[in-house]
């Protein structure tokens, strides 16, 4: 059983939250820390359940140096799942508006998982900045080209999430 579960989020799950998951994964096991967290991905909508990761978001992870293969089925976020997770990253603040909407509806006693912007964590981005200034951007519409970048922007956040990863797993020891 992991002691720690984070669970990345965006729209149709089949481009920046698995390989958002991708990327966490690595770093935990980097870290030594792959069998103390847990990581996950899911949308929040329904659209692409049981799709498979986008093409060209396999190919910006190979590129950025990620091996395959990348196992993924796209899958919808749901309350109970919700308040499984302990960290859940939302990659726009739309998304992280739905998962608290949605959060608020636990049962009562329940305070559900902590709920926050994926690049929260960039160091580029300022203390100050609106949620509504730092989503990680959706390369959908566009080409390769937009999901290599998506790629190197969320991998800018990488260490501060693992920083509070394992800050967050120190608490749960009692460290």
């Amino acid at each position: 059983m992991s002691s720690l579960r984070v669970l990345t989020v965006c729209t149709g799950n089949v481009c920046r939250s698995p390989a958002a998951a991708v990327m966490l994964r690595q770093e935990m096991i980097d870290a030594g820390l792959s069998g103390d967290v847990e990581v996950g991905s899911a949308g929040t909508s329904w659209e692409a359940e049981g799709m498979p990761m986008d093409d060209r978001t396999e190919l910006a992870l190979v590129r950025a140096g990620y091996e395959r293969p990348f196992e993924h089925t796209a899958r919808t976020i749901h309350l109970t799942e919700l308040l499984a997770w302990d960290l859940v990253l939302g990659m726009t603040a739309e998304h992280v508006q739905r998962l608290r909407r949605m959060a608020e509806q636990a049962p009562d006693g329940d305070s559900g998982p902590e709920i926050a912007l994926w690049r929260r964590f960039d160091p580029e981005i300022a203390a100050s900045a609106l949620e509504t200034e730092i989503a990680v951007d959706d390369p959908w519409y566009e080409g390769q080209g937009a999901f290599d970048r998506t790629i190197v922007q969320m991998q800018r956040s990488l260490p501060a999430i693992l920083a509070h990863v394992q800050e967050s797993l120190d608490q749960r020891r009692g460290r």
